[in-house]
């Protein structure tokens, strides 16, 4: 899935979008609070771009691995989903994106 992390400056040709994949819906509500708040929340696992966020050579497309660090986790708002990617798998913790899937996407990113 996308997910916007920041500004069209970020993650270079994504324009501060990332590849993560979706673990789990869920939402939280403050029982002790008048208003009593409910937070719709994803639990995902973000990917980092390879080769600087640029567009690969050969394919024309955007390669992602699991990050090395291994701070892969994020708990976000379900807000910060913008809509569903497709990863093809590449080699070993590698994905190519296909970003080219539907038209949305392929106008935002050129």
């Amino acid at each position: 899935m996308w997910v916007q992390t920041g500004g069209e400056a970020n993650y270079g040709d994504l324009r501060g979008r990332v590849v993560a994949q979706l673990l789990a819906l869920f939402k939280i509500r403050n029982v002790l609070s008048e208003a009593a708040a409910v937070h719709r929340l994803a639990l995902v696992r973000i990917v980092d771009p390879i080769n600087g966020s640029r567009f690969h050579i050969l394919s024309e497309h955007i390669r992602v691995g699991n990050r090395i660090n291994g701070r892969d986790m994020r708990i976000l708002s379900i807000g910060a989903v913008i809509g569903q990617a497709q990863v093809i798998p590449s080699r070993e913790k590698q994905w190519i994106v296909n970003h080219r899937i539907d038209l949305r996407t392929f106008n935002e990113i050129y």
